[in-house]
């Protein structure tokens, strides 16, 4: 059924009025089950509804998503780390960070001290196909990968893996549901902190010095900081119900 609701989504690409004369609507893929992609998206939908422009954020595995972006069927790709373009040569990165990850390696080993990447060596690690900050973390350690972060914790319950890394606030749901389901507490050692850049697809360039500008006055007034405290609030207020 997932599948089918992917490609339902990708299909609806080819339909939609994409990147029109008058540019009042564009699409920008991001990471499907991502909290960072819904502050990333509230951010955004903000800042291009300044500029007059009404913006869809329909999500999509993490690896799809960003060569969707990059074959220009969508207006460009909502959230990665820095210089995603070097690889992507069809994505501009905008220069003002709209948002911050931390990247955490998990554990339910209290014995394992980690700091960095290099620490994770010694250990079995899982980490999930089409993050690219785990990927370039780990791209010279033996890794298994996994399509989902729901498999990635699968994983580490079935122990398959002694760490499995992904974006703090991104585990937050699934973490609490492993504790309460294995009765294990998990050990987090955050390996990274990473700003968040919006791309634009080379088709939109014409777009980059006003939304550049929009986003360095949403920085120097905090509401990009704001959204973020928000949503935080909201998560932190759903864990306690």
């Amino acid at each position: 059924m997932e599948k089918r609701s992917h490609v339902f989504i990708v299909m609806l690409f080819f339909l939609w009025p994409i990147s029109g004369a008058a540019q009042e609507q564009l699409v920008f893929t991001g990471i499907e089950n991502s909290s960072y992609a819904t502050i990333s998206e509230r951010v955004m939908r903000e800042a291009y509804g300044r500029l007059g422009i009404d913006a869809k954020f329909p999500r999509l595995p993490a690896a799809r998503a960003l060569a969707v972006a990059n074959s220009g069927r969508v207006d460009g790709e909502l959230y990665r780390i820095k210089n995603i373009q070097l690889k992507y040569k069809k994505l501009i990165m905008l220069p003002v960070p709209i948002g911050i990850m931390e990247g955490v390696a998990i554990t339910t080993n209290s014995k394992i001290s980690l700091d960095g990447w290099q620490s994770l060596e010694p250990y079995r690690v899982c980490i999930r196909n089409g993050v690219k900050f785990a990927e370039a973390g780990t791209k010279k350690m033996k890794v298994d990968v996994a399509n989902s972060n729901e498999q990635l914790f699968m994983n580490l319950g079935m122990n398959r893996c002694d760490v499995i890394v992904l974006a703090r606030l991104t585990s937050i749901e699934l973490a609490q549901n492993f504790e309460k389901e294995m009765k294990i507490p998990l050990q987090y050692h955050v390996v990274q902190t990473y700003p968040l850049f919006h791309y634009l697809h080379k088709k939109n360039k014409h777009l980059v010095p006003k939304l550049t500008e929009i986003l360095e006055a949403m920085e120097a007034d905090g509401t990009i900081a704001k959204i973020r405290a928000q949503y935080i609030d909201e998560i932190s207020a759903a864990r306690q119900d």
